[in-house]
């Protein structure tokens, strides 16, 4: 917890020279770090608004109902947070509005899944980085980008570095933020042997020979 709390202090400090200026955006500058599940709140000290992460003790009834990363509907972010803090976990919202029901997945959209999930992983793979705003598409990339971009998540997603994926390295991609999230389960059935483990063979062939297929379909 103290490198938490460190870059949460730094992060507090830096916002030291809006203090008091700009109202409703404080809370958009400060990121909760400590405690861990904490949001945002600005409140009055000695008659200056500052940004404070907070855990919530009670929670409006209102009902604006939003949707956690790990696929939760929560009546609203409040109670998100107030669950969070008491679990101790880092609980992200993933979009407003409840989560959505899991849909049956079609034919069309399962052709679709594995180059949008591509698309997926090349905007995670640009997060943090600094590049061109205009980086190009994944229709732009060659055969062998692709199958380094699938290669490069297979090892993030690999947590035992065994080289083969198992349904719960497989669930860590079961977010709602995800792409047609609903086909995720028949479209990771690639595991051709079925042993449950997808290996990078299966993996880059499920992925990348699939997106392709689809997208030459397409055009």
């Amino acid at each position: 917890g103290g490198r938490a709390q460190r870059k949460q202090r730094q992060a507090e400090e830096s916002l030291r020279p809006y203090i008091g200026r700009v109202k409703p955006k404080l809370c958009e500058l400060l990121k909760c770090r400590t405690p861990v599940g904490s949001w945002c709140q600005v409140v009055q000290e000695n008659g200056i608004l500052i940004p404070k992460c907070v855990c919530p003790q009670s929670c409006p009834r209102q009902r604006a109902p939003v949707c956690s990363v790990v696929g939760k509907t929560y009546e609203n972010e409040c109670w998100l947070h107030k669950d969070a803090c008491r679990k101790r976990r880092r609980t992200g919202l993933a979009h407003t509005g409840p989560c959505l029901p899991k849909g049956k997945c079609t034919e069309e959209e399962l052709g679709q899944f594995p180059y949008r999930l591509l698309d997926w992983f090349l905007l995670l793979s640009r997060m943090g980085e600094s590049y061109a705003p205009a980086a190009p598409p994944q229709s732009c990339l060659s055969h062998t980008q692709r199958t380094q971009l699938a290669q490069k998540r297979f090892t993030l997603l690999d947590r035992n570095k065994d080289g083969k994926l198992s349904r719960r390295d497989l669930k860590k991609l079961h977010y709602k933020r995800m792409p047609l999230e609903h086909c995720a389960t028949p479209f990771f059935s690639c595991d051709r042997n079925r042993n449950r483990k997808v290996t990078l063979n299966e993996w880059t062939a499920c992925l990348v020979d699939r997106s392709e297929a689809w997208f030459y379909q397409l055009m």
